[in-house]
């Protein structure tokens, strides 16, 4: 499924997914095909419109990092994998944005894009990271409460996977006509068969606890 960060009902996409992969055909949906499948109903997007649904989930999972982690020491060990892919990918990045979204008029990052879905909970509490203190009063149409002056004030590799994944067709055209795209597209496929490999194994520890996982919804 596309992330399409300002694509409303009745309008057509502005963009795609990262991946080629190409990046420009590739789309990543989350637990790559259905979440529930994998981790559980709690993994349906978006549940960040229910604040207390959201501490719970997101409350679970810290406390399974603390129970299993034993277990979940390769999901630790892929999510710095991750990070640190994100960090080799971001000064590319960060190049064209500031080259294309300061004329941008149809500002993609929006207050609902800036929320972790399930799967970047998983991901953030592998790092040993505590999540936002969100402001969960704010329209999903505004926007992001972590967009400043100068762009987002989260580090590239903690941003929700609906940032990081997203490119709209502006900031695509610019970056495919850099030399390094090449070399960008190979390390950004890279990243996401690593998010692949994390949320299964994390799926994998979680389906052999002995209670059911997840019970909140």
């Amino acid at each position: 499924m596309h992330h399409n960060h300002i694509q409303e009902p009745n309008e057509e996409p502005c963009g795609k997914t990262a991946g080629h992969l190409n990046v420009r055909n590739f789309s990543l949906p989350y637990s790559l095909s259905n979440p529930a499948e994998s981790c559980g109903e709690c993994a349906r997007y978006p549940f960040h419109q229910d604040p207390v649904k959201y501490n719970q989930i997101a409350s679970h999972i810290e406390g399974v990092f603390n129970i299993q982690g034993h277990k979940l020491q390769k999901v630790k060990d892929l999510a710095q994998k991750i990070k640190e892919g994100l960090q080799k990918i971001s000064p590319f990045i960060q190049r064209s944005v500031e080259a294309v979204c300061p004329s941008c008029s149809n500002v993609c990052c929006i207050n609902k894009h800036g929320y972790y879905n399930y799967e970047d909970l998983v991901y953030i509490h592998a790092l040993d990271l505590k999540i936002h203190d969100y402001d969960f009063g704010g329209k999903d149409s505004t926007p992001c409460q972590f967009l400043s002056e100068k762009g987002c004030i989260m580090e590239r590799s903690v941003r929700p996977s609906g940032c990081n994944w997203y490119f709209c067709e502006p900031l695509f055209d610019h970056m495919e006509s850099k030399a390094e795209y090449g070399k960008f597209d190979n390390e950004l496929r890279d990243v996401a068969e690593l998010w692949l490999e994390l949320i299964s194994e994390f799926a994998r520890v979680i389906k052999g606890m002995d209670k059911p996982y997840p019970i909140l919804l």
